[in-house]
C-alpha cells in the first residue's frame, strides 16, 4: 500500500486550488484512418553494431538512415486519440526516419488477440496497447513465451527533456514500485495515471442541498436515501461492463476497511498474494454494503443492459446523480456534456469516524506491449517512443486533452501547466485537499495464469448486476469464487 501516492494529485495540482475550476475543451480528432507520421526515440539503445557516428542520432545511437514503420494498434476510448497523435508528430519531427501505422479502435484488444492466435508474425503490431481479452490471464502466457518485449531496463533510461534524470527519477514516489508489472518484470511502460470513484453533476448538488462530502458509511446512506426521494437514481452502473463497480466499490474499499479492522498488514499481505481474494471479511463486507444498497434501490431497473456510456450518460442527463467511473469522464463524455454541467467527485466512505482514511484508487497504465518477433529496429525504436511519452509537452497534452495526470513529479513545478488538468480530475484533487485519503493501486506481487482465475472473475461478473440488484445475496457468489481462486493458486505452486 503506497501512502506516498497522495502526492499522484498533490504535485500535479496543489498550485491550482487557488483557482477556479475550468473545463479543459479537447477538439475533435482525425478521421479513423491510419496515421503516418514519424518515429521517436529516447537514449541508449541496446544495440552494440552502432553506425558511424554521422549516421547516427546523437540523443540515442540509432541509425538516421534506414526507414522504419511502426505499426501500432492503439485503444482509442476515454483518453481519445489527440495525446497520441500529438506526440507521433513530435516523435517525428525529431526522427523522420521513423514512421507508423496506426489502427484505431475501441475494441483493439479482440483485433490484436486474434493477430496473436493467427501466429502471423508479419502482420502482427509492432507495438500495442496493453488491453487484451482475459487481462492478466492473457498477458502472462505472451511474457512467459517471449511474444513481448520486457521494457524494465526503461526506467533507468533518460528522458529527452529530463537533464539527465532518468524514467525512475522523475516519476511520482511509489510509481514505479507500483507499476504494472507481470511476472515481476514492466513489459509496458506507463505513461499517464489515473483515479477514479463517483463522479456527479456539482451544480445538481448545490441546487438540491445535497451533501458533496459525506464523511461516514451513515451520512453517505443518508445522501443516497435523500437522492432516491426526490426520484432520481443515486448511483449509475454499467451492468455490460460490470468491473466499472469497483472504481468505486473496488479492492481500495477493502483497503479501507482494513484500516478501520485494525488489519492492514495482515490484509495487505494477503492482498499482494491472492490469498482470501474472496474470503477476507473486507471483501465479504464491501459486497455486502453494495448489496444493502441494491436492496434499497440505489442503482438504475435495469442496469444489466447499461453500458459505461449510457450510465454516464444518466448524470450528464439528470436521470442519476452519481456514476462509478474513473476521471477519464470528462474527456470521453465531452460532446454529450451540457454547458452548464460542473464534475465533482467523492468516494465512498465506509467508516464511522469522520476522519477515518477514504481509500480510493491511485494508479498508472496506459503503455504499450513491444511484439518481440519483429526486427531489432522496430524494437529499439518502439521502445524511444515508449520514453518519448514521457516528456512534458506530451505530458501536458495527455492531462488536457487526455484527462489523465501526469507520471512525472515535476509536471506542476509550471503554474501554467499544473492547470491544464481537466475539471474532473480537479474535483478529484480538491477532495483529497478536505479529507484525510490514501490512494492505492491495487498493484499485485505476483499473478495468476492458471484458468480457475478467469473463471473466478466472470463468476463475479456475471453476478454483479445481480447483486447490485439486491437480488443475489453474495456471500454464496464469493465462497465459489474462493474456492476457484484456492485452485489456481494451488496450480501456481505446483
Amino acid at each position: 500500500m503506497f501512502t506516498k501516492k497522495k502526492v499522484l494529485f498533490v504535485l500535479a495540482v496543489c498550485l491550482t486550488f487557488s483557482m477556479a475550476l475550468i473545463g479543459c475543451s479537447s477538439n475533435s480528432n482525425n478521421g479513423g484512418e491510419p496515421t503516418s507520421g514519424q518515429g521517436n526515440q529516447t537514449n541508449t539503445p541496446s544495440s552494440t553494431n552502432a553506425p558511424a557516428e554521422s549516421a547516427v542520432y546523437e540523443e540515442n545511437g540509432l541509425p538516421k538512415d534506414e526507414k522504419v514503420v511502426l505499426k501500432v494498434g492503439f485503444f482509442e476510448a476515454g483518453m481519445g486519440r489527440e495525446w497520441f497523435d500529438y506526440a507521433m508528430d513530435t516523435f517525428k519531427e525529431k526522427f523522420p526516419n521513423v514512421s507508423f501505422e496506426v489502427t484505431y479502435s475501441p475494441k483493439i484488444g479482440d483485433l490484436t488477440a486474434t493477430k496473436i492466435a493467427a501466429n502471423n508474425d508479419d502482420d502482427m503490431f509492432d507495438m500495442f496497447s496493453a488491453v487484451l481479452p482475459g487481462g492478466n490471464a492473457a498477458q502472462i502466457p505472451l511474457a512467459e513465451s517471449g511474444k513481448i518485449e520486457s521494457q524494465e531496463d526503461l526506467w533507468d533510461r533518460k528522458a529527452y527533456d529530463s537533464n539527465g534524470k532518468t524514467i525512475k527519477e522523475l516519476a511520482i514516489d511509489g510509481e514505479f514500485e507500483g507499476a504494472p508489472r507481470i511476472l515481476g518484470k514492466t513489459y509496458a511502460l506507463p505513461n499517464s495515471g489515473t483515479t477514479a470513484g463517483l463522479f456527479f453533476n456539482k451544480k445538481l448538488f448545490e441546487e438540491n442541498g445535497w451533501n458533496q462530502n459525506p464523511k461516514t458509511w451513515a451520512e453517505f446512506v443518508e445522501l443516497g436515501e435523500t437522492i432516491k426521494a426526490s426520484g432520481i437514481i443515486p448511483i449509475s452502473l454499467p451492468g455490460q461492463v460490470p468491473d466499472y463497480i469497483n472504481h468505486a466499490f473496488g479492492v481500495w474499499k477493502r483497503f479501507e476497511l482494513a484500516e478501520i479492522n485494525g488489519r492492514t498488514d495482515a490484509f495487505e499481505a494477503d492482498f499482494r498474494e491472492f490469498r482470501n481474494e474472496y474470503s477476507s471479511p473486507e471483501t465479504v463486507e464491501v459486497w455486502k454494503r453494495v448489496y444493502e444498497l441494491g436492496q434499497k434501490g440505489f442503482f438504475p431497473e435495469g442496469l444489466a443492459a447499461l453500458n459505461h456510456t449510457q450510465s454516464q450518460m444518466q448524470v450528464l442527463q439528470g436521470k442519476a446523480a452519481m456514476v462509478s467511473t474513473g476521471a477519464w469522464v470528462q474527456n470521453e463524455m465531452k460532446d454529450s456534456t451540457p454547458a452548464d454541467f460542473t464534475w465533482g467527485f467523492m468516494a465512498v466512505p465506509l467508516g464511522d469516524d469522520p476522519e477515518s482514511t477514504k481509500y480510493i484508487r491511485g494508479s498508472i497504465s496506459n503503455g504499450f506491449f513491444i511484439w518481440s518477433a519483429k526486427p531489432e529496429l522496430n524494437k529499439q525504436w518502439a521502445k524511444e517512443f515508449s520514453v518519448w511519452l514521457w516528456n512534458l509537452d506530451v505530458q501536458t497534452v495527455i492531462a488536457d486533452k487526455g484527462g489523465q495526470l501526469s507520471v512525472r513529479k515535476d509536471f506542476a513545478d509550471d503554474p501554467a501547466r499544473a492547470d491544464k488538468i481537466q475539471e474532473a480530475s480537479k474535483a478529484v484533487a480538491e477532495y483529497i485537499k478536505n479529507n484525510n485519503v490514501k490512494m492505492e493501486s491495487g498493484f499485485r506481487n505476483t499473478t495468476l495464469a492458471d484458468p480457475s482465475y478467469a473463471q473466478a472473475l466472470k463468476m463475479i461478473n456475471e453476478s454483479t448486476s445481480q447483486i447490485a440488484s439486491g437480488k443475489q445475496d453474495p456471500l454464496p457468489i464469493l465462497e465459489e469464487a474462493q474456492k476457484l481462486i484456492d485452485k489456481a493458486i494451488a496450480a501456481e505452486q505446483k
